[in-house]
């Protein structure tokens, strides 16, 4: 079973800036890290006029983008829902942990981006799965969490953190 983590929050909370900076990180200490991205919007990676999205109109299921050094799977609108286990094994087997943005009900340990200004609810408060908060100011909902939490810069940290975290699963 891959090492999974995942950073959840509300749009805008900036789960994205967090990821990045911890893949950055993960693999300056030689880890090599996969990751994924979840997206509520109908999206398209492939632009009519492309020899990929000729192939998917023409009615192929999948198209693999390839040259020796890198690849990528474009699929057509799938008639049914794709797993997230399934989209694990699309990973090779190579990788050392695979970090998710976004999927907030998940059933894996993950840790809670919160930022004040967005004014919304903390997600811990209704997610066991939550192991840790990185926030931009406090609440007392945070302090009496129990659950450690960070700042945003505290990169290495949250790092050391999920390593942690990823470390109690063996």
């Amino acid at each position: 079973m891959k090492k999974i983590f995942g950073i959840v929050g509300w749009s805008g909370s900036g789960k994205t800036d967090l990821i990045c900076r911890l893949i950055n990180a993960f693999k300056k200490s030689n880890k090599l890290v996969g990751s994924i991205k979840h997206t509520h919007h109908k999206f398209q990676i492939d632009k009519e006029g492309k020899d990929s999205f000729k192939h998917i109109s023409s009615g192929s299921e999948e198209v693999i983008l390839y040259n020796e050094r890198k690849y990528a799977m474009i699929s057509g609108l799938l008639r049914e829902k794709i797993s997230f286990n399934d989209i694990l094994q699309k990973f090779s087997k190579n990788i050392d942990l695979i970090l998710v943005e976004g999927l907030k009900n998940l059933e894996i340990k993950k840790i809670e981006v919160f930022r004040s200004s967005l004014n919304k609810e903390l997600l811990f408060l209704n997610d066991k799965f939550i192991k840790g908060i990185v926030c931009d100011q406090t609440t007392q909902d945070i302090i009496n969490s129990g659950l450690p939490y960070f700042k945003f810069n505290d990169t290495m940290e949250i790092l050391s953190f999920i390593n942690k975290q990823i470390s109690n699963d063996e």
